[in-house]
C-alpha cells in the first residue's frame, strides 16, 4: 500500500506517514500523520510499554504491533491509508521478557503472480517475458472468497504462536513450544521462517549458545468435514532436520596497514538471520534453493585509546538446505526374502551446506527480499542501499546490452543522498527508501542514475530506462502493489532531462512507456468493432494505466496539462461514474420487486452531482465540436491540419474522447444511465399527488429534472450521437481493410490515445462530424441547439481549461471530486460557507497521486455498500490520506 509505520521517539507511540504530490508544486515528499488518538489508544493498550516490532501483512492492510513483552495488537487499515483502527488485541500474556519476539512472518495468499524475466528489443520493439509462478502456501484455509490474514511468531522461550482469521473474520490463535529449555544457551536470539510445502514453513532459529537450528514446521488446520463435526482448531508440529553447532563467520581478516586494523571476524555479532525461500531466477531458468543467510556486524570502539582507527564491517554468511537422500549398504538386501542389488533407501533428510562469506565494509541495519526473493536488497548505518544477486551475494552488474533490460537498478539506477540513519524501508517497488535520521523525522529519497560514465542525453539509455519502468509497473500492477513510487522516480527523471531537449525526449518517453504499458498489461484500447463496456469496467489495469497517464501529463498546476492527461483524466470519471450507475440501477437485495438501488432517497440523492457533471462534460464536447467547426473556412473546404493545429493550441480533449474508442463506450455507457435517470425522475413528479405526502425521493428528482431540462442536448440526442460516430468509425476500419488488419486497428487506437493524434484513416470521419453540414450540425439543428449559448456555457467545473475564470472556480471552492459536489465556497467577502464538521472545518480526504479531495464520510448502518467500496479509493487508483 505504501504506508510506513515507525516508532516514536519515546518507544511508546506509533506513528504513520505516507508518500504525497502536491498538485500545486509538483513535489513528492512525505506526509507526517500524527493521530492523538491512535497514540493514546496505543499506550492504554500496552500499558505505556516500549513498542519493539512492526510488520505490515503482505496486502498492506493490516500491521501488527509488538511491545517488549511479545504481546500483540493488530491494527487495520481504515478507509484513508494513514488511519488505523485497532481491531485485535492480545493482552493475556505476562510481563515476562521470554515472551519477546525474535521473528515472525505472514502466511502468502494463494494465487498465482507473474514473474518479468527481461525486456529485449526486437525489430525496434521491446518484447516482455513472462512466467507465472504461485506464491507458495501454508495458506489460510478460509481466505477462499475474502482475504483473510494469519501469521506466526516466535518469542525468545521457544514459543511459536499462529493468529489467523477464521470464517468469521474474527482472530484466533493457537500456541506450542519448538523445544523444551534446559539451559540459558537454548534461549533464542533470532528466528526466521519461509514458505516450503505444502502446509508446511521452514523455520531457523539461532540460540543464546550461538547454534543454528533448522526445523520443517507443518500446520494442520484441522476444518471440519461435516455438519456434525466441530473443528478444534489448528496444529503445529515441528521436525527437527539441522543443527550447527557455531554459528559464526569463517572469515577471518588480519590485514593492517597504517590508517585502519581489522579484527577478526570472531567480533562480529549476529544482527539479522532471513530465511530465503526456494525462488526462480528471474535472468535465467535456474531456481535456488532454500537459504539461512545470517548478517554479522562489527562497530568499532569509539572510546579506544590505543591511536588505532579500527574498520566497522558486516560479513554476510549463508547456508544452503540440501534434500539428502541416505541409502544403506547393498549387501542388506541380501538379507530379503525378495534379494536385490539396488540400495535399501531411508527416511530423507535435510542438509545445511555452507557458502563463502561475503564481506561489506559497511554497517547493515536492514535486509529486504525483492522480485520474489530472488534480489536481496542491504541498507547501512549510514544510509546507503545495495541490490545483491541472491545467488552470489555480489552486487547487481550494470547491463551493458543496449538492447536488452531487466531492471532499473541493472540499467544503473541507485540511491545516491546517504545520510546517517537508524533505520531504512523501502517502498514496495523498491524505488523509495524511508529512513529514520537520528532526529527520529522520516525522511526519503528515491533512486536516480548513478553511474558517473552514464550520459543521461544518451537515447539508448533513456530507451533502456523507459522499458525498465514498463517492466516494474507491469509487475506492480499485476500483484497489485501501489506504484506511487515509479511514479515519482519517472517524474523525477524526466525533470533532470537536458533542458535543450527536454520537452521532446520527455515526450517521447511518456509515449513510448505508456503504449509499451498499454501492450503489456493486455488493455485492449479497440472498441470500436465490438464494444464490451462490461469488460472495460472490471479490467483494473485500464484504470492503472490511465492513473499514469493522467499523472504523466499533469505534474503541476504550474505546468499546463497536455491533452493526453486530460483525456485520461476524463475517461477515469466515466468509468467511476459508469460503474456507480451499474450498481444504482441492479436490483437491490432487500428491495420489492422491479425496483433498483435508485429506491433509496440517499442512493437517488448521490446521483445529482453525478449527472450534472456528465451533462456538463458532454456540453463542453459538443461546445469544443462546435468551435472547430467554426475554424473550418466553407470557401477552402475541409482541412486535417486546421483541425489538428486548433487541437494542438487549445489542448482540447473532445475530439479524442469522440474518436477514442473506449472513452466513446464510456460516454455511450454513461447516456444510458443518464437517460434512465432523467425517466425515473420524470417518474416520481408525475406520481407525486398534490395533496398527498411528499415522497423522500421528491427533491432528487426535482434537482435531476432540472439539470437535464438545462442541458443544451438530451441524454437522448446525446447517445444518437455518439451511435453515429460509431457506425462511422466502423465503416472507415472496414474501408481500409485489408491494408489495416484487426492487430493493425488496436495499435492505431492505442497511438491515437497516447500520442493525442488523429490516424489519417479516421480523418474522413472527423470531416463528416465536424465539417460543414456534418453530423454535428445535424443534430444540433434537429434539437434546436444554440451555439450562443454554448460559447458562454460555464464548464469551469470540468477544470478541462486553463484560463482564468477557471482557475479563480477552483481557487473559491472546496470540490468533493468523487460525488461531484461543492462543499464550500469562499465567495468575494472571504466568509466560507458549506457542511462543516461543527468546529468550522471541513473533514477531508485527500487524494495521495493526484490531490482531489472528498469530504470523510464514515459508513454509517444501512448504508449501501457497493457505493463506500467505490469511494475507498480516489476515481485515479490513488489512495486517501486524512
Amino acid at each position: 500500500m505504501g504506508c510506513i509505520a515507525y516508532i516514536s521517539a519515546n518507544g511508546k507511540e506509533l506513528h504513520l506517514a505516507t508518500l504525497q504530490h502536491h498538485k500545486r508544486n509538483g513535489i513528492w515528499n512525505l506526509h507526517l500523520h500524527a493521530d492523538p488518538a491512535l497514540a493514546e489508544q496505543i499506550i492504554r493498550i500496552f500499558k505505556g510499554r516500549e513498542l519493539a516490532n512492526l510488520s505490515w501483512n503482505p496486502s498492506g492492510l493490516e500491521l501488527v504491533v509488538a511491545d517488549v513483552y511479545g504481546r500483540l495488537a493488530i491494527c487495520t487499515i481504515f478507509i484513508a491509508i494513514n488511519r488505523l483502527i485497532v481491531s485485535k488485541v492480545w493482552m493475556n500474556d505476562p510481563e515476562n521478557y521470554m515472551n519477546a519476539l525474535v521473528g515472525s512472518v505472514w502466511l502468502n495468499v494463494k494465487k498465482v503472480v507473474p514473474l518479468y524475466r527481461s525486456a529485449e528489443r526486437q525489430d525496434g520493439q521491446w518484447n516482455y517475458t513472462v512466467t507465472q509462478q504461485e506464491m507458495k502456501g501454508p495458506y489460510n484455509p478460509w481466505a477462499v472468497k475474502t482475504p483473510l490474514s494469519a501469521m506466526v511468531v516466535v518469542s525468545r522461550g521457544g514459543s511459536v504462536r499462529l493468529a489467523y482469521q477464521g470464517q468469521d473474520n474474527q482472530w484466533q490463535d493457537v500456541r506450542c513450544e519448538i523445544d523444551d529449555l534446559s539451559t540459558s544457551n537454548d534461549l533464542l536470539t533470532h528466528a526466521a521462517l519461509c514458505p516450503d510445502r505444502g502446509d508446511s514453513l521452514l523455520l531457523t532459529v539461532h540460540t543464546a549458545g550461538k547454534q543454528l537450528r533448522l526445523y520443517r514446521a507443518t500446520i494442520d488446520w484441522q476444518q471440519s468435514t461435516g455438519k456434525d463435526q466441530i473443528a478444534s482448531g489448528p496444529k503445529i508440529s515441528f521436525q527437527h532436520l539441522e543443527t550447527i553447532d557455531a554459528c559464526c563467520p569463517m572469515l577471518d581478516y588480519t590485514t593492517q596497514n597504517q590508517e585502519t586494523y581489522i579484527l577478526p571476524s570472531s567480533e562480529a555479532q549476529l544482527s539479522h538471520l532471513e530465511l530465503l525461500p526456494q525462488a526462480a531466477d528471474p535472468r535465467s531458468k535456474e531456481s535456488a534453493s532454500p537459504t539461512i543467510l545470517a548478517t554479522f556486524s562489527y562497530l568499532p570502539n569509539q572510546y579506544s585509546v590505543t591511536g588505532v582507527r579500527e574498520q566497522s564491517y558486516t560479513i554476510l554468511s549463508r547456508w544452503v538446505m540440501r534434500n539428502v537422500e541416505s541409502t544403506l549398504h547393498t549387501v542388506f538386501g541380501s538379507l530379503t526374502s525378495k534379494k536385490s542389488n539396488s540400495p535399501v533407501r531411508i527416511k530423507e533428510s535435510a542438509a545445511l551446506v555452507r557458502l563463502q562469506d561475503v564481506r561489506i565494509d559497511h554497517v547493515a541495519i536492514d535486509l529486504q527480499q525483492i522480485l520474489l526473493s530472488s534480489t536481496i536488497a542491504v541498507a547501512y548505518s549510514d544510509g546507503s542501499v545495495d541490490f545483491r544477486d541472491r545467488f552470489t551475494m555480489q552486487n547487481m552488474a550494470i547491463d551493458e546490452e543496449p538492447d536488452k533490460t531487466t531492471s532499473l537498478i541493472q540499467v544503473g539506477f541507485g540511491f545516491q543522498d546517504t545520510d546517517p540513519c537508524l533505520n531504512i524501508a523501502l517502498s514496495p517497488n523498491t524505488c523509495v527508501k524511508a529512513f529514520l535520521g537520528h532526529e527520529h523525522q522520516p525522511r526519503m529519497g528515491n533512486v536516480q542514475p548513478v553511474i558517473r560514465d552514464i550520459d543521461i542525453q544518451d537515447n539508448i539509455f533513456t530507451e533502456k530506462t523507459t522499458a525498465a519502468f514498463v517492466l516494474h509497473n507491469a509487475m506492480a500492477g499485476f500483484n497489485n502493489n501501489n506504484n506511487d513510487d515509479l511514479l515519482l522516480t519517472m517524474q523525477d527523471y524526466m525533470t533532470h532531462l537536458p533542458n535543450d531537449e527536454s520537452l521532446a525526449q520527455r515526450n517521447k518517453m511518456e509515449r513510448d512507456f505508456l503504449r509499451d504499458l498499454y501492450r503489456t498489461l493486455s488493455v485492449n484500447l479497440d472498441q470500436s468493432t465490438d464494444p464490451q463496456s462490461d469488460k472495460l469496467l472490471r479490467y483494473p489495469m485500464l484504470q492503472r494505466c490511465l492513473s499514469l497517464q493522467a499523472a504523466l501529463g499533469n505534474r503541476s498546476e504550474k505546468e499546463p496539462r497536455s491533452v493526453i492527461s486530460k483525456v485520461a483524466w476524463v475517461m477515469m470519471n466515466l468509468r467511476m461514474i459508469a460503474l456507480t450507475f451499474a450498481f444504482a440501477f441492479a436490483k437491490s437485495g432487500n428491495a420489492p420487486e422491479g425496483s433498483s438501488e435508485l429506491s433509496k432517497p440517499e442512493i437517488m440523492h448521490a446521483m445529482i452531482g453525478l449527472a450534472r457533471w456528465s451533462m456538463t462534460l458532454t456540453d463542453y464536447i459538443v461546445d469544443q465540436l462546435f468551435e472547430l467547426n467554426r475554424y473550418i473556412d466553407p470557401d477552402q473546404g475541409f482541412q486535417m491540419n486546421v483541425i489538428r493545429e486548433r487541437t494542438r493550441t487549445t489542448r482540447s480533449p473532445a475530439l479524442l474522447l469522440l474518436l477514442t474508442s473506449t472513452a466513446r463506450t464510456f460516454l455511450r455507457y454513461n447516456c444510458r444511465g443518464l437517460r434512465g435517470l432523467s425517466t425515473l425522475s420524470s417518474t416520481h413528479l408525475d406520481q407525486q399527488h398534490p395533496h398527498s405526502h411528499p415522497s423522500a425521493l421528491l427533491p432528487s428528482s426535482h434537482a435531476l429534472s432540472e439539470i437535464f431540462s438545462n442541458a443544451y442536448l438530451p441524454p437522448r440526442a446525446l447517445e444518437s450521437l455518439f451511435l453515429e460516430t460509431d457506425s462511422l468509425v466502423k465503416h472507415a476500419y472496414a474501408a481500409a481493410q485489408p491494408t489495416i488488419s484487426e492487430q493493425r486497428q488496436q495499435a492505431l487506437e492505442r497511438e491515437m490515445l497516447v500520442s493525442g493524434e488523429v490516424p489519417e484513416v479516421l480523418w474522413g470521419v472527423v470531416e463528416r462530424v465536424v465539417g460543414k453540414g456534418g453530423l454535428l450540425e445535424r443534430v444540433g439543428e434537429r434539437e434546436g441547439v444554440s451555439e450562443g449559448e454554448l460559447f458562454f456555457g460555464e464548464f469551469e467545473e470540468l477544470g478541462l481549461d486553463e484560463d482564468r475564470r477557471t482557475r479563480e472556480w477552483w481557487a473559491r471552492r472546496t470540490v468533493d471530486e468523487v460525488r461531484k459536489i461543492v462543499l464550500s465556497e469562499r465567495p468575494a467577502d472571504g466568509v466560507e460557507t458549506g457542511p462543516s464538521d461543527g468546529k468550522g472545518m471541513l473533514r477531508l480526504r485527500t487524494c495521495s497521486r493526484c490531490g482531489a479531495v472528498m469530504e470523510d464520510l464514515l459508513p454509517v448502518r444501512g448504508a449501501s455498500g457497493w457505493m463506500m467500496n467505490l469511494q475507498r479509493t480516489c476515481f485515479c487508483g490513488g489512495f486517501w490520506m486524512v
